[in-house]
C-alpha cells in the first residue's frame, strides 16, 4: 500500500484488517511504502504513533494492550529461514525499512493454512509447532507470499503478525524469511526493528522501553 498521506488512523484500520486476522482469509501482513519526502526521525515517529494507535484497538477488541518486547535499530545483512521472532504468545512485528542500494526481499508463509491444507504436513504440526521451519521449504511454496519488491530510495514497513500458536490463540500468525540479494558490507541496509506483545495491562512490560531514544538515536547496532 502507497501512503500518500500519513493519517494513523487510516494506517492502523488498513492493519487491523489485515494484520489482526482469526482465519486465513486475511495474509497476516501488510506492506506500507511512505515514499521519500521524510526522514528517518519522522519515519520511527510514525512507527510509534502507529503502536500506539493499535494499541487502542486491541484495548477494545481483546482487552489487551500492546506492549514493547523490543523496539531497536539495525544494519542487517542476513540470510534467514522461515521463522518467527522470539516474543509472547501474541505478537506483531513491525519491520520499518529505511533506504539502502542493497537489494532484499522478505517473504511471508502462512503455516496455519499449510497445517491444515498441506499434504505432506504433520498431523500435529500446530502441536509441536518449532519458530523456525526446518523441513524442506518447498512444503510451504503454495503458502508463500513474497512482499513485493521494496524500493531503493523510499521508506518502508512491514507489520506481520507473529503470535505462536495456541489452543487459545486469538489472532493468526505467519513466518517470515528475509534474502539479501547481494550483502555489500561497505554499505547499510538499516531495519528499525519493533516487537509488540499483546497482554493485559497487569503484565505490561514495557517500563525501560524509551521511544524517544529510539525515535532520536543516530546509533545502528550490528
Amino acid at each position: 500500500m502507497e501512503i500518500k498521506e500519513v493519517n494513523i488512523e487510516n494506517i492502523a484500520q488498513y492493519c487491523i484488517e489485515n494484520v489482526f486476522r482469526t482465519t486465513t482469509d486475511k495474509s497476516g501482513f501488510v506492506h506500507l511504502d511512505f515514499g521519500k519526502d521524510i526522514d528517518s526521525y519522522q519515519f520511527r515517529g510514525i512507527m510509534v504513533d502507529l503502536k500506539k494507535e493499535l494499541s487502542k484497538y486491541t484495548s477494545k477488541q481483546f482487552n489487551k494492550k500492546l506492549t514493547y518486547h523490543w523496539l531497536v535499530r539495525f544494519d542487517q545483512q542476513v540470510n534467514t529461514p522461515y521463522h518467527i521472532d522470539n516474543a509472547g504468545d501474541q505478537s506483531f512485528l513491525m519491520l520499518g525499512y529505511e533506504p539502502s542500494e542493497i537489494d532484499s526481499e522478505l517473504y511471508l508463509a502462512d503455516y496455519f493454512k499449510y497445517s491444515n491444507e498441506g499434504e505432506a504436513r504433520p498431523t500435529d504440526y500446530l502441536k509441536n509447532f518449532s519458530p523456525v521451519f526446518i523441513k524442506d521449504e518447498s512444503l510451504l511454496a503454495p503458502y508463500i507470499t513474497k512482499v513485493k519488491p521494496f524500493e531503493k530510495d523510499t521508506y518502508k514497513i512491514v507489520l506481520i503478525n507473529n503470535s505462536n500458536p495456541k489452543l487459545d490463540r486469538e489472532t493468526l500468525g505467519v513466518f517470515h524469511r528475509a534474502r539479501i540479494v547481494k550483502p555489500d558490507l561497505n554499505k547499510s541496509r538499516i531495519v528499525n526493528s519493533m516487537i509488540m506483545n499483546m497482554l493485559p495491562e497487569d503484565e505490561n512490560n514495557e517500563s525501560e522501553i524509551n521511544e524517544k531514544e529510539f525515535i532520536m538515536t543516530d546509533i545502528i547496532s550490528k
